[in-house]
């Protein structure tokens, strides 16, 4: 009897220690320029981009993410994603968490901003332009004529010693510092990053829910390595968030607070609020309160 116990409580160490050792991995995080997913014909400094999703390269500093028949997706900081169109370039120019900077070489591409700190300075230079992103939201960037579309969110443009604030639903052209109103197009490219942030949100309530089940510390917002979808998953810190396409984002300690009750394949999930529960005020990807904070990681 006792050696039936002393082998039950060995094994189930041993299990407890490799699940700890499995979840410690998929708790280290991704790099600003992490490749996400790559679709079609895609390049880093003109070589060919090859593997599966776990073998993706990063774009270092200095280097050239392009693609030709194909699409592509790049991290920055937290919470914020690169997509790129069809026959495009972008050039990482700096790559900290503290100052991130893409120029876009050619084409077109979209930046989904859901998560902005106050110490996160974050760049997009298009033709003579850099506009300082200043909010979350939805920015878009065209190459012919040079111009940055500012869908949702706020951002400044700076072109030598002029500037200019740019609000939703606006766009400023380059040269020139030109601000107007402009109506947004449902092209390829909008489509395919409506879509991909779509999935992006998915994954995200999952890994929530894995790290709620195996009471993992989660304090701050980050990405977090989803084997089941093969792809990083931004997860916030605390409460409920709302992305610029108005998908939803939980943080461990809220996601059956008021969330998926379970995720079971693309567009299979529902809210159920928990009774007793009460909802964090949260809007635009800014949480104003009531969010729970989980444990230090």
């Amino acid at each position: 009897m006792k050696r039936r116990m002393k082998k039950s409580l060995a094994i189930g160490a041993v299990l407890t220690i490799a699940l700890a050792a499995a979840n410690g991995a998929t708790l280290a995080t991704a790099r600003v320029g992490t490749l996400e997913y790559v679709e079609g014909k895609v390049f880093v400094n003109g070589t060919p981009v090859q593997g599966g999703q776990e073998k993706l390269p990063v774009v270092e500093q200095g280097a050239v993410l392009s693609t030709a028949d194909g699409h592509a997706e790049m991290l920055l900081t937290p919470g914020v994603f690169l997509r790129l169109d069809r026959g495009s370039g972008v050039e990482l120019t700096a790559a900290s968490l503290t100052d991130t900077r893409v120029r876009l070489e050619r084409g077109a591409a979209m930046v989904e901003v859901d998560d902005l700190h106050k110490e996160n300075l974050l760049r997009l230079q298009d033709g003579e332009d850099t506009v300082q992103v200043l909010k979350p939201g939805l920015y878009r960037l065209e190459s012919e004529p040079a111009r940055v579309e500012v869908l949702k969110g706020e951002a400044t443009a700076l072109e030598g010693d002029r500037s200019v604030k740019v609000g939703g639903r606006h766009e400023v052209t380059s040269p020139g510092l030109k601000v107007t109103k402009f109506k947004a197009e449902e092209d390829e490219l909008a489509k395919w990053s409506r879509l991909r942030s779509e999935y992006e949100a998915e994954a995200s309530v999952a890994s929530a829910q894995r790290l709620y089940d195996l009471h993992s510390p989660w304090a701050f917002s980050g990405w977090y390595w989803n084997p089941w979808f093969s792809t990083w998953a931004w997860v916030p810190a605390s409460g409920f968030w709302m992305n610029p396409y108005g998908f939803g984002y939980w943080s461990p300690a809220a996601v059956y607070g008021y969330a998926p009750i379970r995720y079971y394949g693309v567009r299979h999930y529902a809210s159920a609020p928990a009774a007793g529960w009460r909802r964090p005020t949260t809007m635009g990807g800014r949480s104003l309160g009531g969010g729970l904070r989980g444990g230090r990681r």
